[in-house]
């Protein structure tokens, strides 16, 4: 190459380096090793919606959602954007094998939409199986994301079956300790959205605007924590029936104590939950795949009513 050619390209490369504009140091940068759902939402942003591929497995949307203004919500923009609009029964599963292929199985029949935390809970495969849509509902600094190629499996990882994944952004911080012991800390703080969410799926669109009942919601309790409190009494609100599950310390003391009045609930709280007398509570001794599926599949098509007191 000549003199005059190398000149030639050295000036045309300055002349594009002046067009190019210098990154600001207020622009945010994407680091390629950082998820894009793991980006905070900008501004006043309620909520934001992505595609999101399991590590060998299904593809899921993943909504993140700024849940500061409950009352101004909307909701309708979301069902609209998931073409979610036309009203679904649901069975809210408050977090076992073949009892989960009975819910599964009800869901199947009755074109319903299974709610949980979007971390393992064994529903999941069975979800699959049955080609059921699987809703996942958790605050975001609760959970942790799927690794390629893990080391360990973190118990608070979102799962492969979830269709639908909503997070909750906690704009308080937490410290070092905190995280660690994220599960007892937050899990629970999104039960208002979830019911509400519920809710407005269980409308519909057309059930709205043709004068139509909307679809039945039933909640599954087990209660292995006391994180489902809150859900429970967002429920009893709502008169939603609850089947109750044996399995748990809280829900056998809760079980045995319809049989024998002097059994007593060791945990205050649940105790004053569960004495509602405005609530629907169908207790489940066995957990039998088929008698699960045939109580949800009655639940969901059925609205549960107090006996008239004489």
């Amino acid at each position: 190459m000549s003199e005059d050619e190398q000149q030639e390209n050295q000036d045309q490369q300055e002349q594009q380096q002046e067009l190019e504009p210098e990154p600001q140091p207020n622009d945010s940068v994407l680091d390629p090793n950082v998820f894009l759902t793991q980006q905070k939402l900008e501004g006043d942003v309620p909520w934001k919606s992505y595609d999101f591929l399991f590590p060998g497995g299904k593809l899921a949307k993943l909504i993140r959602v700024n849940y500061q203004s409950p009352k101004t919500f909307p909701f309708s923009d979301i069902l609209n954007k998931l073409k979610l609009n036309d009203g679904y029964p649901y069975p809210n599963e408050q977090g076992r094998g073949k009892f989960y292929a009975g819910i599964a199985r009800a869901c199947h029949n009755t074109d319903a939409i299974i709610v949980d935390n979007g971390i393992n809970s064994g529903i999941e495969r069975f979800s699959i199986r049955r080609n059921c849509t699987l809703f996942g509902v958790a605050p975001e600094s609760s959970i942790s994301y799927p690794k390629l190629n893990p080391t360990k499996i973190d118990p608070n990882e979102l799962s492969n079956g979830h269709t639908h994944l909503f997070l909750l952004q906690d704009e308080q911080k937490q410290d070092q300790k905190q995280k660690q012991n994220k599960q007892q800390s937050q899990f629970g703080s999104e039960a208002q959205f979830k019911i509400n969410l519920c809710r407005r799926l269980a409308q519909g669109k057309k059930n709205k605007e043709e004068g139509r009942p909307p679809c039945k919601i039933v909640n599954v309790l087990f209660a292995d924590t006391n994180e489902c409190f809150q859900e429970i009494r967002e429920a009893i609100i709502y008169k939603q029936p609850i089947i109750v599950v044996r399995g748990s310390l809280l829900c056998n003391q809760f079980i045995d104590k319809q049989n024998d009045e002097s059994v007593q609930i060791t945990d205050r709280e649940f105790d004053d939950i569960m004495s509602d007398v405005d609530a629907h509570f169908f207790p489940l001794d066995s957990l039998n795949s088929e008698l699960i599926a045939q109580l949800v599949h009655y639940l969901l098509t059925f609205t549960p009513a107090k006996k008239r007191k004489e």
